[in-house]
């Protein structure tokens, strides 16, 4: 499609009242700061300057930006028929677009973030959609079944639409079960806060991150009662959720990668969350007296004093060998940022209260933290 077309396009979204963003060609994830475009729409001059020079993808951002505009995504084509002979009245209307698997279904609602339901999602404020002429990573073309225009924009209950509540035997298609799973339930994935908080916490800010993300993504759910025991393979749906929200940040795209990494991670979660050594040794530094040379020396620092009654501790505990400390933890638990507590651990050197018996951060040992000494008492 030449750009020329692609511009009047674009246009036509924006004429909609609609805020459109481009995306690399035959990608999903944006390479701009869209999050400002969840508030302010671009000017027509903006997306001039997006779309009239070079091949892009073309997105929509939902939510109040693009008044009140949410999309119900079908993963599959069955899936969407049968919501289709279901409510004929609304799926001969709302705006559809045929997607590289099944189909999106635009209409009014006013959703906040994205519900995740029966063989897809329900998406809302917070997220974006692929819009016509649009090429896939695969290669389809999205393209529009009824283009939308002011009149089948309708203001929708997502519960009557049957957006939330209807689902059918089908499964997904592009994920079959493994061997050793049940088939997937075709009901509706029911995601509480708590669960959700943890997807949107352990998410990866890039692909540096991932292995390390699903680590703590996997430590997250294990730390919930409901999970502490459970067969890491029974929590597929929300290592599926997680992923899909983790693929704008990271290179690994097969959901199977992901898989086998949670896999992996589930067994080897010594601590979760809240029972960590360091937690319950700072707990226990900060109920015991601080060290007569921190009172001495620190008399006016109270976070300074519990660090060295940290240290103290951390060294009972390692009995002979030394211990590790990070400054990045330490500025964590006593609530300063980690270049603060690095010119307190200079401090303490200095003052000879800890002596570092190996060095973080180096080329020799890049990723470990510093091991001390404690040498005050």
């Amino acid at each position: 499609m030449s750009n020329f077309t692609l511009l009047t396009q674009a246009l036509e979204y924006h004429r909609l009242g609609w805020c459109v963003i481009p995306i690399p060609h035959g990608k999903k994830a944006a390479r701009i700061k869209w999050g400002r475009c969840q508030k302010d729409r671009p000017d027509e001059k903006q997306l001039r300057r997006w779309f009239g020079d070079n091949r892009k993808n073309i997105a929509v951002v939902l939510g109040k930006v693009s008044n009140g505009l949410a999309c119900r995504d079908f993963d599959s084509v069955d899936e969407y028929e049968s919501w289709a002979n279901s409510y004929p009245d609304y799926a001969n209307k709302l705006p559809t677009v045929k997607t590289a698997n099944g189909y999106h279904v635009y209409f009014e609602g006013h959703i906040e973030g994205i519900k995740h339901v029966a063989n897809g999602e329900l998406r809302g404020s917070g997220g974006y959609c692929l819009l016509p002429p649009s090429v896939h990573p695969d290669g389809q073309i999205y393209q529009w079944i009824r283009s939308p225009m002011s009149s089948n924009l309708l203001a929708l209950d997502t519960q009557k639409a049957g957006f939330l509540t209807y689902y059918t035997d089908v499964t997904e298609q592009t994920e079959q079960p493994e061997q050793t799973e049940q088939p997937e339930k075709s009901e509706a994935i029911v995601i509480d806060e708590v669960v959700e908080k943890i997807i949107e916490e352990t998410l990866p800010k890039n692909y540096r991150t991932r292995n390390r993300q699903i680590f703590e993504f996997a430590r997250g759910l294990k730390s919930l009662p409901q999970f502490a025991d459970a067969d890491p393979r029974d929590l597929r749906e929300f290592v599926k959720i997680w992923h899909k929200k983790a693929l704008p940040n990271i290179r690994t795209k097969e959901i199977e990668e992901t898989w086998i990494d949670f896999l992996k991670a589930w067994p080897k979660i010594k601590y979760v969350r809240g029972q960590e050594p360091i937690m319950q040794i700072f707990e226990k530094a900060i109920q015991l007296e601080p060290p007569k040379v921190a009172v001495e020396k620190y008399p006016e620092n109270s976070k300074l004093k519990i660090l060295v009654s940290l240290c103290r501790e951390l060294q009972r505990a390692a009995g002979e060998n030394p211990f590790f400390l990070s400054t990045r933890t330490a500025g964590k638990l006593l609530k300063v940022s980690h270049k603060q507590a690095s010119r307190w651990f200079f401090l303490l050197e200095s003052d000879e209260i800890l002596k570092v018996v190996v060095k973080g951060g180096t080329p020799e040992n890049p990723r470990k933290a510093t091991r001390f000494r404690y040498a005050a008492d």
